[in-house]
């Protein structure tokens, strides 16, 4: 069972998106702060994550920063940052630290199809959708 960490400044849609990720059968925690999040990626709080997903504002701190932390303590941890609106710096600063850079879907569940594809890269390698795929989360729902 894959583990996500996500992090929202908006507790409601936070509350959203982790029960879609629960239903779809991932293991989803979540923060709303840049200070929640250190707390939620800490050692031994629910181990180590497979994916982070942090929105782009936090206050003071943005998702960049969170996923920087992320990757002290877990090199290797895949991540996304979400962007409510395209924003051609984040997608840059994005890109040099090998993060996805994607607008925030609409609804909770359109979440499902990226995350599923990014946990899953190599095996969907040059798969153009997963329509249709049993494994896929999407195709579950």
């Amino acid at each position: 069972m894959s583990q996500i960490v996500v992090v929202n400044y908006d507790s409601i849609g936070l509350i959203d998106v982790l029960s879609v990720l629960g239903a779809a059968g991932y293991q989803a925690s979540g923060a709303s702060t840049f200070a929640g999040a250190k707390r939620a990626l800490a050692r031994g709080q629910g181990g180590v994550p497979d994916l982070v997903i942090a929105d782009e504002r936090l206050g003071a701190y943005n998702g960049l920063h969170v996923i920087m932390r992320a990757r002290e303590e877990y090199p290797d941890v895949s991540a996304i940052v979400m962007t409510t609106v395209k924003n051609h710096g984040l997608e840059a600063d994005a890109k040099c630290l090998n993060v996805q850079c994607l607008i925030t879907p609409q609804s909770p569940a359109e979440w499902l199809e990226p995350i599923w594809k990014i946990l899953n890269a190599e095996r969907i390698e040059g798969r153009p959708s997963t329509d249709g795929d049993p494994d896929s989360p999407v195709s579950r729902m």
